[in-house]
């Protein structure tokens, strides 16, 4: 009998490649036409690896050949001042492209997990119907209402400089402290997002143009340029109590593995994805599992967001302040995660969190 997996995203993929491995039989639900449709090819980060992106993916149980991309450079931009921050000497997050069509989604990381899947023998059911009764594994994205939504654009650019990324902190266009950003797709290509919390995601869209008119930094970039491709996405984050329900478990998006802080969802999708298939092999409790690799960065999100939506964009001018507008800086320091203090602070900020979304319905 098939393990049968809901969703062809990076959760039911890193599972579906883990059990074929292992000799079981894998059908994989997905409700598109083909793996990766979610998204237009555009460019997303994979957070707390602490690892080489490769050994990461090797740790998953995955062979995914992908390329990464790091951005070594960063322009920061607050209300009152631009910042470049060199960034080389400390982790540098990777990027990975994302989504299926044309030239860049062949090279995507949705491409090459589907191929690898596929090699190892898992069956795939497209434009599926199935629903969460039907599956052991429930990896099908989002549930509930968002916590926040992203609105990007790709535009023709060829002379912004590679190797570097922007991100703007500004409550007038991603309000409360949320971002928007600049990244190089290729040598031709960029892509501009804007990323808002729960309330003004009906006015992402008019947030997301205004920010085009009005911020120079964002203006001399895709002002007047031509554009290539739009593309959306929302986020639910929760920190589950279970991420099982009776014998299902629940990956990825489906489960609240979601940074409420920035967004990012792709290093916990895989993770979950493979300990879903670890637990399911091996009878271990697939709660423990995940509460013991990630709880901790899940609730560190939490208690990031919680000073950023207090704040507001004044959180990043604060963290900015030592650096007069224009000035060049290093950034190679790295937060004190072994320290004792500042983990409990974390712990307490990310309680008050919960406390906070579990009376207002959002982070």
């Amino acid at each position: 009998m098939a393990i049968k997996i809901l969703g062809a995203g990076p959760a039911g993929l890193c599972a579906a490649i883990n059990l074929c491995r292992a000799g079981k039989n894998v059908l994989v639900y997905e409700r598109r036409a083909g793996a990766g449709l979610r998204f237009c090819p555009n460019l997303q980060g994979l957070r707390y690896l602490y690892m080489p992106p490769e050994e990461f993916m090797q740790k998953m149980g995955v062979e995914a050949k992908v390329e990464f991309a790091y951005f070594p450079r960063a322009i920061i931009c607050t209300r009152k001042r631009k910042v470049e921050l060199d960034c080389s000497g400390g982790s540098l997050m990777p990027f990975v492209v994302r989504g299926a069509g044309g030239e860049l989604g062949k090279h995507s990381l949705d491409s090459a997990l589907f191929s690898e899947a596929e090699k190892l023998g898992a069956q795939f059911e497209f434009n599926s119907r199935a629903s969460e009764s039907d599956a052991d594994i429930i990896a099908s994205g989002s549930r509930g209402e968002p916590h926040s939504a992203a609105l990007g654009g790709v535009f023709e650019n060829s002379d912004f400089p590679r190797g570097c990324q922007l991100v703007m902190f500004d409550d007038r266009y991603s309000p409360r402290g949320w971002y928007s950003y600049i990244l190089p797709v290729g040598n031709d290509r960029v892509e501009f997002v804007t990323c808002v919390s729960k309330p003004y995601i009906p006015q992402l869209a008019q947030l997301h143009a205004k920010a085009m008119k009005e911020r120079k930094e964002i203006a001399d970039v895709v002002g007047g340029r031509k554009k290539i491709a739009s593309f959306a996405g929302s986020a639910s984050a929760r920190m589950p109590k279970s991420a099982r329900i009776g014998k299902k478990y629940f990956v990825g998006e489906a489960a609240g593995f979601q940074d409420p802080y920035m967004g990012f969802g792709i290093a916990y999708a895989l993770r979950s994805g493979h300990l879903a298939a670890k637990s399911l092999l091996g009878g271990s409790d697939y709660d423990a599992l995940w509460r013991r690799e990630f709880g901790y960065y899940l609730r560190k999100d939490a208690a990031y967001r919680l000073v950023m939506e207090t704040l507001g964009d004044a959180a990043a001018e604060l963290m900015m302040s030592k650096y007069h507008d224009g000035q060049r800086a290093d950034l190679s320091s790295t937060l004190p995660e072994k320290n004792a203090a500042y983990r409990a602070i974390v712990e307490g900020f990310a309680l008050l969190a919960r406390v906070k979304r579990k009376i207002s319905g959002r982070w």
